[in-house]
């Protein structure tokens, strides 16, 4: 399939937790860029103290390739996390481009 997903998906550190959360973004980023070269990533902080990544993938099978790497990554971060509702490490929406 050749249709551009993008993807948002906010997190929550805990407080004291910034600085290794922002070392687990670089390496998230890191591993986009060298495993999923169809697929970009750009991190915000917003006014709330969350961080807000927003993925481009090229296709919608960059993102099944890249589901693999971005929850084991997820899990690596978990400790750093606080939950939103749900229990849930992520608030998340994606969808596919249009003109």
């Amino acid at each position: 399939m050749g249709e551009e997903v993008w993807a948002v998906i906010k997190y929550k550190p805990k407080e004291g937790c910034d600085d290794e959360f922002r070392e687990g973004l670089r390496r998230l980023a890191k591993i986009i860029a060298d495993n999923h070269h169809d697929s970009s990533t750009r991190v915000i902080k917003i006014d709330s103290g969350e961080y807000v990544q927003i993925i481009q993938h090229k296709t919608i099978d960059a993102i099944v390739e890249g589901q693999i790497d971005g929850l084991t990554w997820l899990d690596s971060v978990d400790h750093l996390l606080d939950k939103y509702e749900n229990d849930s490490r992520t608030e998340a929406f994606s969808g596919l481009i249009i003109d």
